[in-house]
């Protein structure tokens, strides 16, 4: 069977590619290594020799310079397909290798060869680790059982090079994709800026001549004129809320600032901002023991601000709205929870929420952006956001914040 009909040969060859070894600058760490197997086995030419489909690759060697020859005159390839390890004496005695021209150089010719295979954690042989010399000698069993050693150290500085290229790959790719996250948040604030003013300025134009229009004697004095107008003016004034909550959360979830927010303050001055809708629906908010916290504390106060609005907005009416807010730790970062003792939200019902534009109960006010927002500056902070069942009925919504890199409470 032809080596590219051979499915084990396109096993091995695609290991081999994932070590991105051929045609690279090999690790500097074999270098040491193959001087010191031929220390070790007292042998003044020592390589490390990667087989390819059609190529052996000398990327490391000792006593002769690094070379590139075709697979077909390579000694190792021979080696990688034996059982175990290769010892021979005078390879001129040995069939598998008396006519290689390695052997049957005019000068130089290799005499005693001994080889132990690279075998990847994948259970692949990549080449081997081999030592030769111009004389008949052989190795001791002790020498056999380091070049043995050695072979599986020389695949540990590989497999650390993969695993170097491979964290390489993955930070070049978190860089790009938070590079263009970036640029992409910053595309979309400009354009929900440019589509803002773009409606904005005839919506005014429409809601203005709609006031003026129901000034007329003629429509003040029609009812049915009146209800139309009436109707105008109401629709113009859901458009620019529309259309505000639309600029809101092109805008939310940026550049964060983080500082060291006092959550306890935090919260109470919103509480504090929204004193006039909690006085109104007789909301009793009761604060846990709030710690300090690394946020941005303008984004965690809107996210406050809407989870309380929230619990306003979605009170039963058989019984006085009560809020909770408590944050305890983890392993993870921190827990920011609010809860609410209001309608609830069914379980079917808890992810589609979080998207834009979603309301469940459109008879209620709202633009239905409030836990979206609220999702996208958990996503800010690398965080989640949770939606959970309240114990007596109502709801919990829980942001995840976690610890900042290299940091652990």
């Amino acid at each position: 069977m032809a080596v590219g009909d051979d499915p084990a040969e396109h096993r091995r060859l695609a290991v081999l590619e994932r070590y991105g070894i051929v045609g690279a600058p090999a690790p500097p760490d074999l270098d040491a290594i193959v001087r010191l197997t031929a220390r070790v086995c007292e042998a003044p030419q020592a390589a490390v020799n990667i087989i390819s489909a059609d190529r052996q690759h000398q990327i490391a060697a000792v006593g002769i310079e690094p070379t590139v020859c075709s697979r077909s005159d390579s000694m190792c390839a021979v080696s990688i397909t034996a059982p175990g390890q290769v010892m021979v004496p005078d390879a001129r005695q040995d069939p598998r290798f008396a006519a290689n021209p390695w052997v049957t150089a005019p000068t130089g010719a290799v005499r005693f060869y001994a080889a132990s295979q690279l075998h990847s954690p994948e259970g692949e042989t990549l080449g081997t680790l081999c030592v030769f010399a111009q004389e008949v000698r052989s190795l001791t069993a002790r020498q056999r059982q380091a070049l043995e050693d050695l072979a599986s150290l020389v695949v540990d500085v590989l497999d650390l090079h993969r695993h170097r290229q491979l964290l390489h790959h993955a930070l070049l790719a978190a860089d790009q994709a938070r590079t263009e996250l970036e640029r992409s948040h910053t595309a979309l604030e400009q354009f929900a800026g440019q589509v803002s003013h773009d409606l904005k300025n005839p919506l005014t134009g429409i809601a203005g001549h709609a006031g003026l229009l129901a000034e007329l004697p003629g429509v003040s004095g029609d009812a049915h004129a009146s209800a139309f107008v009436r109707r105008i003016e109401a629709a113009s004034s859901r458009m620019n809320r529309t259309i505000e909550a639309a600029l809101s959360l092109a805008r939310t979830g940026g550049a964060l600032h983080l500082t060291d927010t006092d959550l306890q303050a935090l919260v109470q001055e919103t509480v504090e901002d929204l004193r006039t809708e909690l006085t109104g629906a007789r909301a009793h908010v009761c604060l846990g023991v709030l710690p300090v916290v690394p946020c941005d504390s303008t984004q965690i106060r809107r996210l406050l601000q809407n989870l309380l609005a929230n619990a306003v907005k979605y009170r039963r009416p058989d019984r006085p709205a009560r809020i909770e807010v408590s944050c305890d730790n983890d392993a993870d970062g921190w827990n920011l929870r609010v809860t609410d003792n209001g309608v609830g939200i069914p379980a079917e019902q808890r992810r589609h929420v979080l998207e834009p534009f979603v309301r469940l109960d459109s008879s209620r006010p709202g633009s239905g952006i409030g836990l979206a927002t609220c999702l996208r500056i958990a996503v800010a902070h690398r965080g989640t956001l949770a939606i959970d069942a309240a114990p007596g009925g109502g709801t919990t919504v829980t942001c995840h914040l976690p610890y900042p890199p290299g940091t652990q409470e």
